[in-house]
């Protein structure tokens, strides 16, 4: 799944611009407008996990308060993007702690590297607010409802309901998707586990996790998820009956 991704721009050029830069690195444009209203329609409707904002749109600079409203309604990141780099115009941004600065005119690799760090940034200092003890990797990010992993050059999304089960990889985790699709962290499991919804993911075994609502069967020995046949141990067993039950 892509990184969705909104951008608040009211000059068209530059819109479209933005647009094709970042739909040809891989990323998926959910929505481009120059309105501040039409942004957080679209910021409600299509759930991006990131925001490129425009600072000034018209002539006001309505893209500081669209990005305070992001931060205090919809913890996503977002990257200001602006023509102006005077020290007071920085200085009204960065007190709203954006996750990336653009000035324009950028190129592609200057928008794909904020868009990169905006992410790592922005789950990082999310995490180290949850669970400080137990960070996540510089590679694999956990933003709202969904896993970011890193492979090859971009974060490829993976939403965590759709996760069915985990199993060790030595220090990495293979995740298990719904569709057969698999996803190797560089995380090891019980790490990741500690990152996920206790109420959805328990262990099955020493060397599984699985998610409750994609378990079909159980038996005294194993589970079974898409007719896959994962190990129950028996120290596990009571528990992990106990939590299926409270789920009916």
């Amino acid at each position: 799944m892509k990184v969705k991704i909104l951008i608040v721009e009211d000059e068209l050029i530059i819109a479209e611009d933005m647009r094709y830069m970042l739909e040809t690195l891989g990323y998926e444009v959910v929505g481009v407008t120059g309105d501040p209203s039409e942004a957080r329609r679209l910021i409600s409707a299509t759930n991006p996990d990131i925001a490129m904002l425009d600072i000034t749109l018209g002539t006001q600079q309505l893209g500081l308060d669209l990005g305070r409203d992001i931060v205090e309604n919809h913890k996503i990141p977002f990257i200001f993007c602006t023509s102006h780099s005077d020290r007071s115009t920085i200085s009204k941004a960065t007190q709203l702690h954006p996750n990336g600065y653009l000035v324009k005119p950028f190129e592609q690799k200057d928008l794909f590297s904020a868009v990169e760090l905006a992410l790592a940034n922005f789950s990082n200092n999310r995490t180290a607010d949850i669970a400080a003890e137990s960070p996540v990797s510089e590679q694999d990010l956990i933003i709202k409802d969904s896993l970011f992993i890193k492979e090859g050059h971009l974060y490829v999304k993976v939403k965590i309901d759709s996760i069915q089960w985990l199993s060790p990889d030595g220090n990495y985790t293979t995740i298990h998707e719904e569709g057969g699709k698999k996803h190797l962290v560089r995380m090891p499991l019980k790490d990741l586990h500690d990152q996920l919804p206790k109420h959805k993911f328990f262990r099955s075994h020493r060397s599984f996790v699985v998610n409750l609502d994609s378990i079909e069967a159980i038996n005294n020995n194993n589970i079974y998820i898409d007719s896959q046949q994962i190990p129950l141990g028996k120290n596990y067993r009571e528990e992990l009956l106990s939590q299926v039950k409270k789920m009916q």
